[in-house]
């Protein structure tokens, strides 16, 4: 079955849809491969006036690395191979040359946040939840999404989030600025929800991407998001990583 579904609408609007609901659209190797290829196909598509991301189902956008690939074994190099691969998913959506919006249909957590930060903007489900867990885990972002937080938000609020480790309601996300917008559950699946983008032309929104970025150090980004992988890997083998990855699996059989 194929992880990531691929939609596209005659007025140019691209959605991609992490295809894993019954695992809570966790991500795989085959997952980031499938994204890295759709993103390379469709920035090169001149229809495409939008690149929206989302999970399948209602229960999560994503919940981060799968824990079958991404577990508490691997040595160092083995985890910086595996983090490498989606820290090239991110860098595709953030210098996606369209804009990028994170469709949060359920909760996002450690790297789901990574993904949806990666975009330009984010909406959300009025019930959904949102963290950058990973230091609950001994680790810290491993796609380099913590970097991109750090452009994405202020500083400090940044910062706060990543070491609390913790939740945020959709509330809490829209006042630090990390969402833009929260969506009431029954209008989800209203494409009206793009129109304030989808109205402009092609070249206008073009433009508006370049402008954005240009203002956001981009060559930086690629370097800083590089170390935050190498430390993540570095991470991998403490005993603070597998003991709280042992204890997360045992409560997940009670």
């Amino acid at each position: 079955m194929e992880q990531v579904r691929i939609e596209q609408t005659k007025s140019g609007l691209a959605k991609v849809t992490l295809n894993r609901s019954e695992k809570m659209n966790a991500v795989t190797q085959q997952m980031s491969r499938e994204l890295l290829q759709t993103l390379r196909k469709l920035k090169n598509d001149p229809s495409v006036k939008c690149l929206v991301i989302t999970g399948a189902g209602h229960r999560a956008f994503c919940s981060g690395g799968d824990l079958m690939e991404f577990h508490g074994g691997l040595n160092e190099q083995e985890a910086y191979v595996k983090l490498s691969l989606m820290k090239e998913v991110l860098y595709e959506l953030f210098t996606f040359p369209m804009p990028t919006v994170a469709l949060l249909n359920g909760q996002a957590r450690g790297g789901g946040c990574e993904i949806a930060t990666a975009c330009d903007f984010r909406y959300g489900r009025c019930d959904a939840q949102f963290g950058f867990v990973q230091a609950s885990l001994g680790i810290i972002p491993g796609w380099g999404g913590g970097e991109l937080l750090y452009r994405r938000i202020r500083p400090e609020a940044a910062s706060q989030w990543l070491m609390d480790a913790i939740m945020y309601g959709a509330e809490e996300a829209l006042r630090i600025g990390w969402l833009h917008k929260i969506i009431e559950a029954e209008n989800f699946q209203d494409e009206d929800i793009f129109s304030s983008i989808m109205n402009k032309s092609n070249e206008q929104l073009r433009w508006f991407k370049k402008q954005y970025l240009s203002k956001l150090s981009i060559e930086e980004v690629l370097e800083d998001m590089e170390l935050e992988v190498e430390n993540c890997a570095r991470l991998w083998e403490s005993s603070e990583h597998k003991e709280a990855l042992r204890r997360f699996k045992e409560s997940r059989k009670k």
